[in-house]
């Protein structure tokens, strides 16, 4: 007896998850050639000036188009059984230097890396123009986001977590690894 089993809406989800995996990928080998090219010093300066305009231009292309992609993504996994959640890894320095340290897709136990300006754009969504007590700052966008997803998913918060470690020495430092779900970046949109 031969059974259909068909294409069923999540392995087509999770096609196109592997596609966001492979354009992934690209861009992060395009940085690392761009990060190659920076540090020999063997190349000539015309050349090393043609390759960074002409990959870099073409980094930022893929970055907007990942981008594009993602957020269609996040739009059809309304109505999907999959999690797909964003963390976001942050290193701030003083009071006013907020750095990305990672940027991370999340679909189920599978990670994926995402552009650092996604959350470097949400980092600046967070914090705001006024750089004034910044973690105080974080901390309130994540509870408000969590109150919001404690209501939306009937009380699992497996999904969201924040995580502030402050460091003293050898200056005042904090690390902030925040997770939610993607959903979070469809009312805070980012462009690249």
């Amino acid at each position: 007896m031969a059974v259909n089993i068909g294409r069923g809406v999540n392995s087509d989800f999770r096609e196109q998850f592997m596609t966001l995996k492979v354009m992934s990928s690209n861009i992060k080998s395009q940085e690392q050639f761009l990060m190659m090219v920076e540090r020999q010093d063997i190349i000539p300066d015309m050349a090393r000036r043609l390759s960074r305009e002409a990959v870099g231009s073409d980094l930022q292309s893929n970055k907007r188009v990942l981008l594009d992609f993602l957020y269609n993504m996040l739009a059809r996994s309304e109505n999907q059984d999959l999690n797909l959640d964003v963390e976001f890894h942050y290193i701030m320095i003083g009071k006013e230097f907020l750095e990305v340290d990672k940027s991370i897709l999340w679909m189920e136990d599978i990670e994926l890396p995402i552009p650092y300006e996604i959350g470097d754009k949400l980092g600046k969504v967070m914090v705001g123009e006024d750089t004034t007590e910044p973690v105080k700052k974080i901390l309130a966008f994540y509870k408000a986001a969590e109150a919001r997803f404690d209501r939306e998913h009937f009380g699992n918060l497996d999904r969201c977590s924040l995580l502030i470690l402050e460091e003293h020495y050898p200056q005042v430092s904090w690390h902030i690894r925040m997770r939610l779900p993607a959903k979070i970046l469809n009312d805070y949109p980012v462009s690249i």
